[in-house]
């Protein structure tokens, strides 16, 4: 019989130890359990494990809590050891309900690296009293505060300066204002020439151009369109030169043209266009004419008074 003992604890001596990992352990602490109406508290959760055991998911709060209200929820923070690692977070709440509540039951979870059961567990509850502040029990009487002087300022004569200030700059800027309505012609159009004779003489250098040679013809109409424009943009003291034919065809009516004169010198701007837009090359004719008709606008225009100086 002893001998049959003996070898069965040999036997056993060479079977394989099958150990489970050490099981996890949440501690929870509280902070105080008794708080004022919108104070707050905290619960600190601590779950240990093995290291490389588990994997640990904190717990969820939800989103609508009995008697309290979630504040602020720290991220997870992962404590390493030697052998085991501890994951620790703070949960603090506040209650606007007075009395006494419990909080919550949570649950931590613990799932296995290695196929194996996952493990919850279920943190601690406190109850918490929450009161209003005590009342004043001493029952003292306390002073009132002597009454204080009040100082008035007087802003009248600030308003008043103010006021005249304000009156001195619009009316320097009204002055300003009736002093440069007229606008002033810009830096580009000025010239020791009037806007006459500097007309003519550009119309002149046209002359000089060859009418049969298709890049001057184009240069020759082009050159004659902005020189008419140039010419009222210095006669009316604002700048056309960006204008379309038909914006000055409407000027030009503010000049006095009858429908004839204004009929002509449309053919001569709108040629001009055909030129520059459509690749339309006139004859040496047709081109003389133009600028004729041109020379003739801006001498109508130098002798006529102009409705709008």
């Amino acid at each position: 019989m002893v001998l049959l003992r003996n070898l069965f604890i040999i036997a056993a001596s060479f079977l394989p130890v099958v150990c489970k990992p050490q099981a996890p352990v949440v501690k929870t602490y509280l902070d105080k359990d008794q708080i004022l109406i919108g104070e707050q508290f905290r619960i600190k959760i601590d779950a240990s494990y093995k290291q490389g055991a588990f994997k640990v998911t904190m717990p969820e709060i939800p989103d609508s809590i009995a008697h309290f209200e979630l504040v602020e929820r720290s991220k997870p923070d992962t404590i390493s050891g030697d052998v085991t690692n501890s994951v620790q977070q703070i949960i603090t709440f506040t209650s606007f309900d007075s009395g006494k509540w419990v909080t919550p039951s949570l649950f931590v979870t613990f799932d296995p690296i290695k196929p194996d059961t996952t493990i919850t567990v279920l943190i601690d509850s406190f109850p918490i009293n929450v009161s209003y502040s005590p009342p004043d029990s001493t029952n003292q009487l306390r002073d009132i505060k002597p009454i204080r002087e009040v100082i008035i300022k007087d802003y009248f004569w600030y308003y008043l300066i103010g006021g005249a200030l304000l009156a001195i700059v619009i009316g320097w800027l009204v002055y300003r204002y009736i002093k440069n309505r007229k606008k002033k012609s810009p830096d580009e159009f000025v010239s020791s020439l009037s806007p006459f004779e500097e007309a003519m003489q550009s119309l002149g250098k046209l002359k000089e151009l060859d009418l049969q040679n298709g890049v001057e013809i184009k240069q020759y109409h082009t050159h004659l369109s902005a020189i008419f424009k140039r010419y009222l943009s210095r006669f009316h003291n604002k700048n056309l030169m960006n204008k379309t034919t038909y914006d000055v065809l409407i000027q030009l009516t503010e000049n006095g043209f009858s429908s004839d004169r204004l009929s002509k010198i449309a053919v001569s701007l709108r040629t001009g266009d055909a030129v520059k837009f459509a690749k339309y090359l006139p004859g040496a004719l047709e081109s003389e004419q133009c600028l004729g008709e041109v020379k003739e606008a801006i001498r109508f225009i130098e002798n006529s008074k102009p409705l709008n100086p």
